[in-house]
């Protein structure tokens, strides 16, 4: 009997790292399935919840943008982490964006939908694809934006935006509080 205890407990010991890595990856592939995206340009977090909205760079083999070169979706951080697609409402007027035709080198334009004025330039740089913008009137690759709104009638109304980016010209830090009016 005592050997067979043994035995049951050697074998458990052993399946246990096995099943987390299985369940680590399964976790991995599940997160980065739909769209086959690439590495995040940015993300949009919000304070009524922890969820995020992430925006992911589409290149091709050649390492080109590819024709739909970025996808919007939720990562539900208030549910486990898991992947969600943007609702067609969410695209359409509060998350969505439109990427413009090729420029000079392959780079695009991109323009969110709820924020129109301000134009993000897919460009390549250090051998990755970055989103870059003004920040606080600085060229910066932007890297998440938190809005602050306020919940009420029909849609939320935004009270401001922060945008948080990395300056052009040697990477640090840059910020800009903008008051939606």
């Amino acid at each position: 009997m005592k050997r067979k205890t043994r035995l049951v407990r050697r074998l458990l010991v052993a399946a246990v790292p096995l099943v987390l890595a299985v369940l680590a990856l399964a976790y991995l592939l599940l997160r980065s399935a739909p769209g086959d995206s690439g590495p995040t340009l940015f993300i949009i977090q919000r304070n009524k919840n922890a969820n995020e909205v992430h925006y992911d760079v589409r290149v091709g083999p050649d390492g080109a943008l590819a024709g739909d070169p970025v996808v919007a979706y939720w990562i539900m951080k208030t549910e486990g982490g898991r992947r969600e697609e943007l609702t067609f409402p969410e695209r359409k007027w509060a998350y969505g964006f439109e990427v413009l035709p090729p420029g000079p080198g392959g780079e695009r334009e991109m323009k969110l939908v709820a924020w129109e004025d301000r134009t993000i330039r897919l460009t390549k740089t250090g051998g990755r694809w970055r989103a870059l913008t003004k920040i606080d009137g600085k060229d910066a690759y932007l890297t998440r934006l938190f809005i602050q709104s306020e919940e009420g009638g029909a849609t939320p109304k935004v009270l401001w935006v922060d945008l948080f980016g990395e300056a052009v010209d040697g990477g640090k830090e840059v910020k800009e509080h903008v008051v939606k009016k």
